[in-house]
């Protein structure tokens, strides 16, 4: 795979990790949902994954800067990363977050998913130091990275509740009472995370590019591919409208009359393409981060 694929297919990998990382403790703070094995398992797995992916990107980002293969890069390349960027900073807050999980894992209090949350944000907004917002200078970069910080968390928030509700309609023997339930209750949550992304979005946008160079995105791959991004998240969109004020309330009625297999099907169809929505538009964010905004 050349090294400009390796990265993206890195990048790609550790924005899904860690806003998985990140969504799930979120959502499962928002629901009061008690400590599991199952749980606790699957945050170990995505901190352990946070770890390695962070490593394997470092290692592919000093190979895409000297033209080196991927396992075998200029170690002064990675040096200078390390000490003389804001990368070795980026990387260290991100490991120490992504360590303090371990120990948090153990916690068996009722705040066990608050607890886990906050490294698991901390490690996931630390990918807003990695992307264009990196480049900023001044009180508008930290703006810009505060900004940027914020439309990771409210995309990880989304995604980690994607997880859970399609786990839900499609686990065997799960009930589907509690997945309806799940889905109520999400919409408060769902309505903010998308409100997020909304505003902070619009002025990442224009913190890039520019106001005066925003129509220039018309003819450039990162405009066209932002532009793909945007399509696929209004889907997003209407996909979960359709979750909150049709699939929902229509699996809540099957529920009280006992006919739950067409209500069910339609639902899981939905979060199955929303899901799938939402990973191409991960994949579209791996890219952009790579591109030059203008050229």
């Amino acid at each position: 795979m050349p090294i400009d694929g390796a990265l993206i297919a890195l990048r790609f990998a550790l924005y899904a990790d860690l806003a998985a990382l990140a969504g799930l403790p979120l959502f499962w703070w928002s629901h009061g949902a008690a400590p599991s094995g199952a749980r606790r398992a699957a945050m170990a797995v995505l901190a352990v994954g946070g770890i390695v992916l962070s490593g394997l990107w470092l290692l592919a980002s000093a190979a895409g800067m000297a033209g080196t293969p991927i396992f075998a890069p200029d170690l002064s390349i990675v040096d200078i990363l390390l000490k003389e960027t804001p990368v070795g900073m980026v990387l260290a807050l991100r490991c120490a977050a992504l360590l303090l999980v371990f120990p948090l894992l153990l916690w068996r209090g009722s705040g066990w998913s608050a607890a886990l949350a906050l490294p698991a944000c901390i490690a996931a907004a630390t990918l807003a130091w990695s992307g264009h917002a990196a480049a900023s200078e001044g009180a508008a970069g930290s703006m810009h990275r505060i900004g940027d910080a914020l439309h990771v968390l409210a995309a990880a928030g989304w995604f980690g509740a994607l997880l859970v509700l399609l786990h839900s309609v499609l686990a065997r023997g799960g009930r589907l009472d509690q997945a309806a339930t799940l889905l109520h209750r999400f919409s408060l949550f769902g309505t903010i995370f998308v409100a997020t992304l909304i505003v902070t979005g619009a002025f990442n946008a224009v913190m890039i590019v520019g106001w005066s160079n925003l129509p220039a995105l018309l003819h450039s791959l990162y405009g066209w591919l932002l532009f793909a991004k945007l399509v696929l998240f209004g889907g997003m969109l209407l996909l979960a409208a359709a979750n909150r004020w049709r699939l929902t309330p229509r699996l809540e009625g099957a529920l009280r009359s006992g006919e739950t297999r067409a209500a069910l099907g339609h639902l899981r169809l939905s979060l199955i393409l929303e899901t799938m929505l939402a990973v191409l538009i991960l994949g579209l964010v791996a890219m952009l981060g790579t591109l030059d905004p203008l050229a």
